[in-house]
């Protein structure tokens, strides 16, 4: 008799809950999702849905409540966080966590080094990867560093998420509106950051359009070997800039591979990860700028070009190795448009003066084609569903609440 798969724990619920959902579900994975709201992947055809302490205002008891789950599951659950601050939770927690659940990641004490930016670059430059240049402002005594520094350098904190002494764990994107970066001001940015209770970084800005930016996403078994890994580029994000990826192509590497997997390597890592840099036509090599050791948005494109991660950091988890190992792939150009950025893009963000006079049409129909395609592929309609839709036009409307509330990224 086939034992029953392990419970797959996602947290908290977003689109990237979703996504990892779904792809989980399809393989024949029980999942649960914890949070304290229900979000769009309570509304899954895959998903159980518990209802936790909130993660971000009681992290503790977030951690205390997931461990005491887990301790009368049937086997051990398997943890996945969709965002950087369950990141930080379940690192914070892992002498309580570990015993009674397996990470689909290495832990403890890597994560922190690839959320950390400072970290991350000086790692990748021992290694020969390129980034950005960079300032790291800790203090108000240190701004005069910034003194110097070209007015169109980003500012933004090393880290988007940091936990406080009390449990709570504070966003940097609730300044912003959304947004990761400010665009302009380097110093006066990097007051208003300091403020907040966060370092600062100062960060070059790579010329060039999005179509520049291009991501690695991989799964790496804890020997540093391939299992899966696809490479995909962006056409637009939202919101503008620093958002997530809009429009996003599964396209052949164009070199960046073997990069995204020494670095990983190199800071002792292994898990599914998504690695982001961008080209600099200045002198035509591929910067770092960002890698997200968790799921992600659009991470169910790796599934549409033969690289299931989160399926294949699952099985890793659970000890059963996923077929493989594939190189990098995405020869099919499969597509993913996002259909909730989409509308908050067009109702927010459009001009058509910059953006041109077509975009909307494009960005409809890649939208109900991404529908269509994970209806056909997913049997989950969740577009269908009258509460799918008010979800959707609900975290619109957020976004515009918090875009009108002053959080700008870039200021005048």
């Amino acid at each position: 008799m086939t034992a029953t798969p392990r419970e797959a724990y996602v947290f908290p619920d977003n689109l990237a809950a979703l996504s990892a959902a779904r792809e989980l579900g399809l393989a024949g994975v029980p999942v649960t999702v914890i949070g304290a709201t229900a979000g769009p992947a309570a509304r899954s055809r895959f998903v159980t849905f518990v209802r936790a302490p909130d993660l971000y205002r009681n992290a503790a008891g977030w951690a205390e409540f997931v461990a005491a789950r887990a301790a009368v599951a049937s086997s051990r659950p398997v943890l996945f966080p969709t965002e950087d601050a369950g990141l930080l939770a379940s690192e914070r927690f892992f002498e309580l966590l570990s015993p009674v659940l397996d990470f689909p990641h290495a832990a403890p004490g890597v994560i922190p080094k690839i959320l950390d930016k400072r970290s991350l670059y000086r790692a990748a430059r021992r290694i020969g990867i390129a980034t950005p240049e960079f300032v790291e402002v800790t203090s108000a005594e240190q701004l005069a560093r910034l003194d110097g520094v070209p007015p169109d350098w980003i500012v933004k904190p090393p880290c988007r998420y940091w936990m406080s002494d009390d449990g709570t764990i504070r966003t940097f994107l609730s300044l912003t509106g959304g947004s990761k970066a400010f665009a302009s001001h380097p110093r006066r940015s990097a007051e208003r950051i300091l403020s907040a209770g966060f370092p600062a970084l100062a960060q070059e800005r790579i010329p060039g359009p999005f179509e520049e930016l291009v991501s690695v996403g991989l799964c790496l078994a804890p020997n540093g070997e391939i299992v899966h890994a696809f490479t995909a580029r962006k056409h637009c994000e939202y919101p503008e800039p620093f958002g997530d990826g809009l429009v996003v192509e599964a396209v052949p590497d164009p070199g960046i591979a073997d990069q995204a997997v020494a670095l990983l390597r190199a800071l002792g890592y292994w898990g599914l990860c998504d690695i982001e840099f961008k080209r600099d036509p200045r002198d035509g090599r591929f910067k770092l700028l960002d890698a997200n050791p968790r799921v992600w948005l659009w991470q169910g494109l790796g599934a549409a070009c033969g690289a299931p991660l989160a399926g294949s950091a699952y099985w890793q988890a659970c000890g059963r190795p996923a077929s493989g190992p594939t190189p990098p792939n995405g020869a099919d150009h499969p597509t993913w448009v996002s259909p909730r950025g989409s509308l908050a893009f067009l109702l927010t963000s459009y001009r058509p003066q910059r953006h041109g006079w077509t975009l909307p049409m494009r960005l409809t129909a890649g939208a109900l084609h991404t529908i269509l395609r994970e209806l056909k592929t997913f049997h989950d309609p969740l577009y269908l569903r009258p509460s799918g839709w008010l979800a959707l036009i609900s975290q619109v409307r957020g976004r515009l609440r918090a875009r009108n509330a002053g959080g700008i990224a870039e200021e005048s």
